[in-house]
C-alpha cells in the first residue's frame, strides 16, 4: 500500500485522542522524507486527548570503501518521485467520514468521534497541538510553563487573534471555555484532579490581559495539590477547543443556535443538514500563514458528507462523489481491489495510520443489576470462546493484528505477552456449565452498529457463543444512540461492538477506566463499562503523577496484565485506519507550528482517521 509520506510526498501523520467523545484521543498524514515509514500515535480525548503520529526516519549508513581490484561500479540514475506542487489557492472538496455527532457543536457538549473532530478542527482552533517528536506544542497559547512540581500551570494566551464574530481570544474567553468543561457532564470527567471551587469553576488565577494559572488538586481539592505532568496534553484536545464566549453566552440564552458554532478556525460553518452534510466555507481573515508567508486555508469550501458505511462511501469516491474519506474497515483499507480494498488501488492514495490506535474490541457492562457480566469466569468464558483471528477474517477479509489488550503497539504499556487466554472453546463450554447449573441460563444482548462488517462480526458472535452455552440476541442500531446507551447505561447495554483507547500515555486513558468515571447506570459515564477495579484504579493514580519514563511504562504494564488476567473487555484487533483520497490532492500533514520552533503539526486529534485541512488542496 501506498502511503504519501513514501511515494508522493514526505508525509507525517498525527493522531490525537480524547473522545469526545472521546475525549481527547486521531490521526492523519505530514510530510516527511522520503522513504519514512509512517507510525501513528494517539491519545485519547474527553476533554481532549491528543493522537499522533510520526515518521519513522530511514537509518542512514556509511558506504564500504571499494575495492581497489573491483570493476568499476555501473551508477544507474536515481528514481525520484515528482515533487509535490506549489499550492493552489481555491477549489472545493467533499469529504466523507462514518457517523454523525451527537449534541453538536459547543465543545463541552458535543460527543465527538473521528470524523466529528476533524470537522470541528476546521472551524475551532485548540490552545495545544502535538508535534512530530509526540511532544505538545503551544497554539493558540503562546506558552504554558508548569510551576516546580507541575500542579500549577501559567498560560498566556497568543494576542491578535479574533473569533469571527469579532469577539478577542484572550485570558477572559479561554477562562470562560475551560470552566464550561469543567462543568460538562461529558468533558468534566476528564479534568477529575483539576482543583475546582465551590461553584465547580476551575481554581484559575488571571494575570493579566492575555495570561492566567490554573491548579490541579486531588479529586478537585484546591486544598491538596497533585502533580499532573501530561496536563498540558488534555489541552490539545475537545476541552482546548475555543469557542466565542459572546456566542456561547447567547446559546445558553436562547437567542443562538449550538449547532451554529462560532470559532476562531479556518473555516466558517456555512450549512449543516444532521446526518447528511455540513459545508464550511473559507474564513478570509484567518491568523495562521503557511512557512511562505501565505494566508491559509488554500481551499475555498469542504462539503462534509456522513457515510456510515466505508463499502457505500468506496463505491461513491470510485464514482467521483467524494473526493476522501477515511475508514477503520481493515477490508476497505487493507484489502485488494478485488474485495473493494484500497490496497494496490493506483488511482487513489491512502494514508495509513496502523500506530499508536484503537483497539476493536467487545464492550462489557459491568455494573448492571444481575448481569453475568460481572463474573470473570463468564468473562473469560466468552473471550476464549471465539477464534478472533478466524472472526476478523470473517468481517474483514484482509489481513489485521489481532489483539490481546487495550494497548496498541506503541503505546506506553504495551506487552507482546499479557497474560491473555488462548482460543479454547472446551474451557469455554465448562465454565459456562457450571456458571448455568448454579445461577441459570445466560442470555446476551450484542449491540453493533447497522454496517454490514459489524453485522457479520455481530451473528459469528451470535453461533460462537451459542455453541458453547449461551443465548445471543442483535440489535442493530445507529452509531449515536449506541453511544448513548453506553454513555448512560441503558438497560439495552449488555454487550457492543467498540473501537477505543488510542493514545500514547496511559494517563490519557484515565477517564475510560478509573472508577470516579464509572458513574451508575443512569448517569452519563465516559467509563462507559462501569469499570471499578481496585488494582487498575490504584495503577491508573500512580501514572498520574509519575514523572519517570521507567516507572510509568512499568504501570502501564502492570495495567495491561490486570486487563488480561480480569477479562475487563474482549480485544479483537488494533485499527488500521486509512484516509483515503483521490490522485491530485495535496498538503496533508504540513499544517505549521506557530510557535516560533518550526516543524508541522500532527495530524489528527484525539482518534486516527483525520487530517488537518488547512492546508490540503487541489492541483488543477
Amino acid at each position: 500500500m501506498r502511503t504519501n509520506g513514501a511515494s508522493k510526498r514526505r508525509t507525517t501523520l498525527i493522531v490525537s485522542a480524547l473522545a469526545s467523545f472521546a475525549l481527547i484521543a486521531g490521526a492523519c498524514s505530514n510530510k516527511k522524507d522520503e522513504g519514512a515509514t509512517q507510525v501513528v500515535d494517539a491519545t485519547d480525548a474527553a476533554a481532549g486527548v491528543v493522537t499522533t503520529v510520526a515518521a519513522e526516519e530511514p537509518q542512514a549508513t556509511e558506504p564500504a570503501a571499494p575495492d581497489a581490484t573491483d570493476p568499476p561500479a555501473v551508477t544507474e540514475p536515481p528514481v525520484t518521485e515528482p515533487a509535490a506542487p506549489e499550492p493552489v489557492m481555491g477549489g472545493r472538496m467533499v469529504v466523507a467520514g462514518e457517523a454523525e455527532a451527537a449534541n453538536p457543536w459547543t465543545p463541552a457538549a458535543v460527543q465527538c468521534d473521528s470524523f466529528c473532530q476533524m470537522r470541528a478542527r476546521t472551524f475551532y482552533d485548540p490552545l495545544v497541538v502535538v508535534d512530530n517528536d509526540l511532544g505538545w506544542r503551544p497554539f493558540l497559547a503562546e506558552s504554558i510553563e508548569a510551576n516546580a512540581d507541575s500542579s500549577v500551570f501559567t498560560i498566556k494566551i497568543r494576542e491578535g487573534i479574533k473569533f469571527i464574530d469579532d469577539t478577542d481570544l484572550n485570558a477572559d474567553a479561554a477562562m470562560y471555555n475551560l470552566n464550561e468543561a469543567a462543568k460538562s457532564l461529558l468533558v468534566g470527567a476528564a479534568f477529575k484532579d483539576v482543583a475546582k471551587d465551590a461553584d465547580k469553576n476551575f481554581v484559575m488565577e488571571k494575570i493579566d490581559d492575555y495570561t492566567f494559572t490554573i491548579a490541579m488538586g486531588l479529586d478537585g481539592d484546591p486544598a491538596k495539590p497533585l502533580s499532573w505532568p501530561l496536563f498540558p496534553y488534555y489541552l490539545g484536545g475537545q476541552a482546548g477547543l475555543m469557542a466565542s464566549p459572546t456566542w456561547l453566552d447567547a446559546v445558553k440564552a436562547g437567542t443562538a443556535q449550538p449547532d451554529k458554532p462560532i470559532g476562531s478556525g479556518a473555516f466558517i460553518l456555512d450549512s449543516y443538514a444532521p446526518g447528511d452534510k455540513m459545508v464550511v466555507k473559507k474564513n478570509p481573515n484567518y491568523w495562521v500563514k503557511d512557512e511562505a508567508g501565505n494566508a491559509l486555508p488554500y481551499l475555498d469550501e469542504i462539503e462534509f458528507r456522513v457515510i456510515p458505511d466505508s463499502q457505500v462511501a468506496s463505491t461513491a469516491m470510485r464514482n467521483g462523489d467524494i473526493d476522501q474519506f477515511s475508514s477503520s474497515d481493515s477490508g476497505t483499507v487493507m484489502g485488494s481491489p478485488d474485495i473493494g480494498g484500497f490496497n494496490g488501488d493506483e488511482e487513489f492514495e491512502t494514508i495509513l495510520q496502523d500506530t499508536y490506535g484503537e483497539t476493536n474490541y467487545i464492550l462489557l457492562h459491568l455494573s448492571k443489576e444481575g448481569s453475568p457480566l460481572k463474573d470473570t469466569s463468564i468473562r473469560c468464558a466468552l473471550y476464549q470462546a471465539i477464534d478472533w483471528a478466524d472472526l476478523s477474517d470473517v468481517m474483514y477479509g484482509a489481513p489485521v493484528r489481532i489483539a490481546n489488550g487495550p494497548f496498541s503497539p506503541g503505546q506506553e504499556g504495551y506487552l507482546e505477552d499479557n497474560g491473555s487466554l488462548p482460543f479454547d472453546a472446551d474451557a469455554a463450554t465448562a465454565a459456562i456449565e457450571a456458571y448455568e447449573a448454579a445461577n441459570g441460563p445466560i442470555a446476551i444482548n450484542f449491540s453493533t452498529t447497522t454496517s454490514a462488517t459489524n453485522l457479520a462480526r455481530a451473528q459469528y458472535l451470535q453461533d460462537a457463543w451459542g455453541a458453547v452455552g449461551v443465548d445471543v440476541t442483535i440489535d442493530q442500531i445507529e452509531q449515536s444512540k449506541l453511544i448513548n446507551n453506553a454513555l448512560f447505561g441503558d438497560p439495552a447495554f449488555d454487550a457492543f461492538g467498540w473501537r477505543n483507547h488510542a493514545g500514547l500515555f496511559v494517563d490519557s486513558q484515565f477517564f475510560w477506566w478509573h472508577k470516579s468515571a464509572a458513574i451508575p447506570d443512569g448517569g452519563l459515564a465516559l467509563n462507559f463499562g462501569r469499570l471499578d477495579d481496585p488494582v487498575i484504579n490504584d495503577l491508573l493514580e500512580k501514572r498520574r503523577t509519575e514523572a519517570d519514563p521507567a516507572a510509568a511504562t512499568a504501570i502501564a504494564e502492570d495495567i495491561n496484565r490486570q486487563f488480561a488476567k480480569e477479562c475487563w473487555l474482549l480485544p479483537q484487533n488494533w485499527t488500521d485506519w486509512g484516509v483515503m483520497h483521490r490522485q491530485g490532492i495535496y498538503g496533508y500533514g504540513n499544517f505549521p507550528q506557530v510557535d516560533g520552533k518550526g516543524g508541522t503539526v500532527r495530524d489528527g486529534a484525539g482518534f486516527p482517521g483525520q487530517v488537518y485541512m488547512q492546508t490540503v488542496f487541489l492541483s488543477e
